[in-house]
């Protein structure tokens, strides 16, 4: 039997990294005989990116929904709609580090795993492409401890067949946050989940103002569904360490969080302090205000 591997790329209004990411992908190595399969799942973007997307098939397939529906919609959509029995998930703002991204996943679902999460880095040497390689390494660290749902949907890979059994990713997580982390739960109850070396490079240039935003944006709209439904998994985190709703007493101070942790953000950007400051010192500081912004998320509605 011919062996079928679908990778499923969201997009929201970013069709021109979309197409560098489905051009690279179809670059990749397969095993002898076996058929890649590129589904780029266009998110209600409306703004033309359906178009410019159509202009690759039919070397890849374009689907496009009517309306948006959040990331863990379009990514369940994509898997609907896949051929293969093997599906991978990559941001459209990533690409392959090199062309064994799919030999990688493919090796480790062969040998028994239900799903496989890789590397993610930058794209150069300066602080935010270190910054995200040590995020990335210190996941792996949790993966071998034990916390088989560390990783992240940048570069993940699952059985099809598993990813229906549990339903696919929950649709409650409509924005940013513990998406990933759910869905790897609820898999590693089927079975085991692996870790490997296969990289994708994150092509985003980030800025503190934007990684603390979506830090606020989890902790107020993704936390509370997480730690209602893993409590354990979120403590092991440490995210509830600094959750308003599950610390009341500290709710006063979190009001003032955000607005403290995006001036600071807004600050550290504007003056370039990465640039300047010892890696390990602006390490500190990028944590303390993306953990200041998550902190005060926490104690807004969703």
């Amino acid at each position: 039997m011919v062996m079928q591997v679908t990778v499923v790329v969201p997009v929201y209004r970013d069709a021109a990294r979309a197409r560098a990411a489905a051009l690279a992908l179809l670059e990749q190595k397969m095993p002898p005989g076996a058929v890649l399969d590129v589904v780029l799942v266009d998110d209600g973007s409306s703004d033309g990116t359906v178009e410019a997307l159509r202009a690759l098939e039919p070397m890849v397939r374009v689907l496009a929904l009517p309306h948006n529906q959040g990331r863990s919609g379009a990514r369940n959509a994509g898997a609907a709609a896949a051929a293969g029995a093997i599906v991978l998930f990559i941001d459209c703002d990533c690409l392959p580090a090199d062309q064994n991204l799919l030999l990688g996943h493919i090796s480790a679902l062969e040998s028994g795993a239900v799903a496989s999460c890789g590397h993610v880095t930058g794209t150069d040497t300066g602080f935010w492409s270190r910054y995200q390689e040590d995020a990335s390494y210190r996941r792996r660290r949790q993966h071998a401890s034990g916390i088989e749902y560390a990783g992240s949907s940048q570069n993940l890979a699952v059985r099809r067949s598993d990813f229906e059994a549990i339903g696919g990713f929950d649709t409650a997580y409509r924005r940013y946050g513990f998406e990933d982390r759910d869905l790897l739960i609820r898999l590693g109850q089927r079975g085991r989940i692996a870790w490997i070396t296969a990289t994708v490079r994150h092509q985003d240039q980030l800025s503190l103002f934007q990684v603390a935003s979506k830090m606020g944006e989890a902790g107020q709209h993704s936390s509370k569904r997480f730690a209602d439904h893993h409590p354990e998994a979120y403590r092991q985190l440490r995210y509830s360490a600094i959750d308003a709703q599950r610390h009341p007493i500290l709710r006063p101070l979190a009001r003032l969080a955000s607005p403290f942790a995006m001036t600071l953000a807004s600050a550290f950007d504007r003056i370039r302090c990465e640039h300047w400051l010892p890696y390990a010192l602006t390490r500190i500081v990028v944590r303390l205000t993306c953990a200041a912004a998550y902190f005060g998320g926490t104690a807004r509605p969703s």
